[in-house]
């Protein structure tokens, strides 16, 4: 796995930036990510809207997907909302691959707070496909 490459990818994503979602850490297997809620980020009762957490679980879950050296692209998702969280503050959320297959494997993602207070659960199949991950430049790394 190319670490670097895979974070730079990620960090750059324009949907990721314009949230403020950042991978922070990445091993074959695992991913690790944060997003600083903003005011635009909430619902209208003042709460982190749930898309908002959905995207931030996804962006992470696709970073841990991607750890394993070829491509792998989303085919189903769902999320279990546990507990809203009001106001502005730092999210955080873990991945982990937790079954690969051929070309099928399965992530799950914990998303939570500082306290360790869990906000959400994702669930997401992964296809893995044949292309593999290639730098073309040292920039991409």
């Amino acid at each position: 796995m190319h670490e670097k490459y895979i974070l730079n990818m990620f960090n750059k994503c324009s949907v990721g930036r314009l949230l403020g979602i950042e991978v922070t850490d990445l091993k074959e297997g695992t991913a690790k990510g944060r997003l600083k809620v903003r005011e635009e980020h909430l619902n209208i009762f003042g709460d982190i809207h749930g898309g908002i957490v959905y995207t931030f679980a996804d962006q992470i879950g696709g970073a841990c997907g991607n750890t394993l050296g070829k491509k792998a692209v989303l085919l189903e998702s769902s999320i279990q909302y546990l507990k809203g969280v009001n106001g502005e503050k730092t999210i955080f959320a873990d991945a982990a691959l937790t079954h690969i297959g051929k070309t099928i494997g399965r992530i799950d993602v914990k998303v939570y707070e500082d306290d360790g207070a869990v906000i959400a659960i994702a669930h997401q199949i992964i296809f893995v496909k044949e292309d593999d991950h290639a730098a073309k430049t040292p920039e991409d790394f």
